[in-house]
Formats: C-alpha cells, sequence, structure tokens
C-alpha cells in the first residue's frame, strides 16, 4: 500500500515533487489543466522529463493524473462530449510522458438523456480513447465511482460493472473507489462490519480492475447522495472506518491517495493520521486480486451499446 495526495502543481508542473514530499507522501496525483476548465495541458517535453526525473529520484509513485471536472461522456449535449473528448486526449497524451499509471475521470451523469443513452455515448466516446491506449507504457483510463447525486452513471458497483459491460470490458478501462463517494451512494463505511460488506461486494463486481483508493472523508450521512469531502477521521466514515478500510485485503497493494483538502498543514496531518490507521508492516495479508470476469471484447468498431443497456 502506497498512501499519498493529491498535491498542487501551482508555479510549475515541478513543484508538485517537492510538494508531496514535504507532507510525506509515498504515491501522489495531480492535474495537469485547470481543473474546472477545457484548456488541454501544456506540452513541454522537456519539463515532462524533468519532472519524472524528480518523481523517481523522490520515490513518489504511483502517479495518477485526475482529469478536468467538467467531463461528462453520458452528456446529452455533442459539444459537451466532443470537449471532454478533446480534454482527455490531451490528458492521457500528458499523462504518459509524465510516467503517469493512469487518468482519473468521473463515470458521468445522464441527466437529460437518461441512463442508456448515458451508456451508449459513453460507450462511443470511450472505446476509441481506449483503443488508442496500445503501448504497454500508456497510462490507463481510470473510471471513478461517483456519488449516487442524480443521473449518476456508475457510483454503485454493480453500475460500473454494467458500464465496463457496455465498453466490452476494454482492459485499458480500470476503477477508482472514493470512499466519500461510496459512503454518499449508500455503502455504510462507518464501521468494520459495512466496510468488510462494501469492499467485498466491490472487488467481487470489479476485481482487478481496481486500481486506485481515494481516501476522503464525508461531511454527510451514509446514502445522502452528496459529494462532500473533509479531513481524514473528522467524517460519518471516522477513524474506525478508516483502519477498517486500510486493513482489508484487497488493498494491500493498491495506491491509497487523499483529496480532502489544498492545505499542506492540513494535507500532511490527513497522511499521518491515514499511516497511523494503516496495519503495522508484515501485519496486514494482502491476497491475490479477484480476476474482472474474462469476456471478448467486440470489434471497438461497433457503436451500439451491448443487449440489455438500451
Amino acid at each position: 500500500m502506497r498512501i499519498g495526495a493529491h498535491v498542487s502543481v501551482a508555479g510549475g508542473l515541478a513543484n508538485a515533487v517537492g510538494n508531496a514530499s514535504d507532507v510525506g507522501c509515498e504515491s501522489l496525483q495531480v492535474f495537469v489543466s485547470n481543473a474546472r476548465g477545457w484548456a488541454p495541458p501544456p506540452v513541454d517535453p522537456a519539463g515532462d522529463q524533468r519532472f519524472r526525473a524528480g518523481v523517481a529520484e523522490a520515490g513518489l509513485g504511483p502517479l495518477f493524473v485526475h482529469a478536468p471536472y467538467l467531463v461528462n461522456f453520458a452528456s446529452a449535449s455533442p459539444v459537451t462530449r466532443e470537449r471532454s473528448r478533446e480534454v482527455v486526449a490531451a490528458t492521457l497524451a500528458k499523462a504518459a510522458s509524465i510516467g503517469a499509471a493512469g487518468v482519473v475521470v468521473h463515470a458521468g451523469q445522464a441527466l437529460a438523456s437518461g441512463r442508456a443513452a448515458g451508456l451508449a455515448t459513453t460507450r462511443e466516446t470511450l472505446l476509441p480513447l481506449a483503443d488508442a491506449l496500445a503501448g504497454p507504457d500508456d497510462p490507463d483510463l481510470v473510471l471513478e465511482l461517483t456519488a449516487g447525486t442524480r443521473g449518476a452513471l456508475a457510483a454503485r458497483f454493480e453500475e460500473m460493472a454494467e458500464l465496463l459491460a457496455a465498453c466490452d470490458h476494454h482492459p485499458r478501462l480500470k476503477v477508482c473507489m472514493d470512499t466519500c463517494h461510496a459512503q454518499a451512494a449508500g455503502y455504510d463505511l462507518s464501521d468494520p462490519t459495512g466496510v468488510t460488506k462494501a469492499l467485498d461486494e466491490l472487488f467481487a463486481t470489479l476485481g482487478d480492475r481496481v486500481v486506485l483508493v481515494h481516501a476522503n472523508d464525508s461531511r454527510d450521512p451514509v446514502g445522502a447522495g452528496r459529494d462532500r469531502h473533509c479531513p481524514i477521521g473528522t467524517g460519518t466514515i471516522g477513524d474506525h472506518g478508516f483502519a477498517a478500510i486500510l486493513a482489508h485485503p484487497a488493498l494491500a497493494t493498491l495506491p491509497v491517495i487523499t483529496e480532502t483538502t489544498g492545505d499542506p498543514t492540513q494535507m500532511a496531518t490527513d497522511l499521518a493520521r491515514l499511516n497511523r490507521l494503516r496495519p503495522p508492516p508484515g501485519v496486514q495479508q494482502g491476497r491475490e486480486p479477484v480476476p474482472y470476469p474474462a469476456q471478448t471484447r467486440r470489434s471497438s468498431t461497433t457503436t451500439s451499446p451491448p443487449s440489455g443497456t438500451q
């Protein structure tokens, strides 16, 4: 398990290395463009190589990039879908250049069009992006489970499984589970019994597609459907919940990244708390991830969703 945080790139991407090291990160996540805009990340091959070298020298990793929040492949608006495609394609290229393991994208919302149409447009947009990730060093496209707000395409674990099926179970599509989102979507992570039930279900449903955990406490009660992060141990998940989450054997080899704050002091406090709550070295017994159900991929030129999603 490698615990880290989403760190600032203010003043330049290179600053993320020092920001991560200063607060005690092992792994890290960054934005490479405006988190709330459509502008693509800057092209800077020399700077990217310096950043990669800095990450390696600092012993950090894995590295993930979070795509802008505006991305929504399930939108009823063709303009939004095309802008989403363009910025994610550019973000994937930047992530490959800086050596990132994956690009995290929220699974999206189908507010106006409905779920079936949202699955269809997501498939239409995602498959070409995933097909372009042909190299062994290319980043994965990591779909993040959301908080269950209105129109959410994949907040529940079985909904993410349906989304992956709609995208032909493409091997470059992975999954991120956010603890605040899961709490909001109805999975009770506040006590060991609820944590075991939820995480057993997560890995039974999605198996080794889960490659990243976002560790965020929640301001709201279980099932609230609201995505409101708060510092570790101060919300409705609490210390007992996070201790059980970190002790789950399926997390033993996964990166765990917190997104609770942009304040370095609070970030360091959150990381120290997670490290205090994690099992001592040698205590947590990892287990082989459950393989995600093997499915034969259909041709990416087929644009209709699989039977059952219409």
